[in-house]
């Protein structure tokens, strides 16, 4: 029987399951909705008993495959969302949503915090006092819900939580505590004394690196990693050159896994900011939420012109209706968007009535969005070197995204990524050595040239 690799996505949205054989075909693929609860405040959050039952449901399934025998699993998650344990290794409490309000009180306690240190957010890479760094999340639950608190004894990333679901092992990858975590000394290459200054030990647990694995019995299991750092494996792996990966979602994700600059205060402001790849080193990251905005807007047009929420979709570039526009539309630069978390996207402060049809409308609005996107990516790249830009997700199969991303780059090459598991992928590269896969081969990525 041959041998599989069993990978586990849990995104913000939803959660994916990939077998992988030993050349890297795809035998299984199944993408499901997420189901969320609520906390004691009324916010969603993660149903955690949901989601280990998702996972050892199919687990059970894939490792009773008579076509396959798994002998490596890994997993992938969403940075931010911590799994607090108790002294016996059981969650305490709610796996909060990255996007719950902090409260004033807290948040203007923990500036006096960031004053104290100084430099703390250019040492900790933070952008904003939110739950998305579970390291500010764990000073929340410190000033709020005290009891509790002193009871947690270790916080773990969702993906490092369901490898110790099978291992038993309680640590972090380099990805998860480098990604806007809170904790991280980007300066001195360790965990931040802020940390335990402020008595805040549950998040200081060992740190391995990203491949790393645990055997138990006949399967090694991958320590678990940050999704976005995952989706780079695929092409480090075959790509001598440099390159930037363009990951589009609900939050669009630039990446350059050349540049280990530190980012400044100027590119936090710009929610460019670094991040640790598999071995821990340094790199930067930029993003928008410009995937969000998409949804949102399209829906906005549908409305506006009477039409289905998804005209949009069908969509195609035409170069009529963008030289039309430049001639008669005043057009924003990208070194004139503001590109924070797109809550004053450039397109809403036009006037739909001044648009002749959605398609019209909908070209201005994704020539708004690739400004910003473009200012976006500066923040990452290095013009002399990057001669590549890999886009991969939703934005990736639109042709007016593409076309117009493509003319601005015209000194790049520029390639759609039609595999849309890159992250499942990189996954199970990484732990390649534990169950006997073969050479990558570049071509299932499926990509074009635009």
């Amino acid at each position: 029987m041959k041998k599989a690799c069993l990978i586990f996505d849990v995104l913000y949205q939803h959660l994916n399951v990939t077998v992988f054989d030993q050349d890297y075909n795809v035998l299984f693929h199944k993408t499901e909705p997420k189901y969320f609860s609520q906390d004691e405040d009324g916010h969603k959050c993660e149903d955690l008993q949901a989601l280990v039952a998702w996972v050892q449901e199919n687990y059970k399934i894939h490792t009773s495959s008579s076509e396959y025998s798994i002998s490596a699993v890994n997993f992938n998650s969403y940075a931010g969302a911590l799994v607090h344990l108790d002294a016996n290794h059981k969650p305490l409490m709610p796996v909060y949503d990255i996007d719950k309000p902090f409260g004033y009180k807290t948040k203007k306690a923990l500036v006096e915090v960031f004053e104290k240190y100084h430099e703390l957010g250019n040492e900790i890479q933070v952008t904003e006092i939110s739950f998305e760094a579970g390291a500010l999340q764990l000073f929340w639950i410190k000033e709020n819900k005290k009891e509790i608190f002193h009871r947690i004894k270790s916080s773990l990333s969702i993906a490092q939580f369901l490898q110790f679901t099978f291992t038993g092992t309680i640590q972090h990858d380099h990805t998860s505590v480098g990604c806007h975590s809170g904790a991280w000394n980007f300066d001195r290459n360790s965990m931040h004394k802020w940390l335990v200054e402020s008595h805040i030990n549950s998040y200081n647990l060992p740190i391995v690196k990203s491949n790393s694995t645990v055997k138990v019995g006949d399967i090694s299991y991958g320590a678990g990693l940050y999704s976005k750092v995952s989706e780079l494996q695929p092409f480090l792996d075959f790509d001598d050159e440099q390159f930037i990966l363009l990951s589009t979602g609900a939050w669009t994700v630039c990446i350059n896994p050349f540049n280990t600059a530190k980012a400044s205060k100027s590119d936090r402001r710009n929610n460019c900011f670094n991040i640790l790849d598999t071995d821990g080193k340094r790199i930067k990251m930029a993003r928008l939420f410009s995937g969000n905005e998409h949804t949102r807007q399209i829906q906005h047009l549908a409305k506006h012109f009477g039409l289905d929420g998804n005209h949009c979709f069908d969509i195609e570039y035409d170069d009529t209706i963008i030289r039309r526009l430049r001639k008669n539309t005043q057009q924003v630069t990208p070194d004139g968007t503001n590109l924070g978390h797109m809550l004053d996207s450039p397109f809403m402060e036009r006037n739909l009535n001044q648009f002749s049809s959605i398609e019209e409308a909908y070209h201005q609005f994704i020539m708004d969005l690739v400004a910003q996107q473009i200012a976006s990516i500066r923040l990452t790249a290095d013009h002399q070197i990057n001669r590549k830009i890999y886009v991969e997700g939703g934005l990736a199969k639109n042709s007016v995204f593409m076309e117009l991303l493509s003319e601005a780059f015209h000194d790049k090459a520029i390639y759609k990524v039609g595999f849309e598991d890159t992250a499942a992928l990189g996954a199970a590269m990484l732990i390649s050595d534990t169950w006997g896969a073969g050479k990558f081969n570049p071509e299932m990525l499926q990509l074009e040239l635009i």
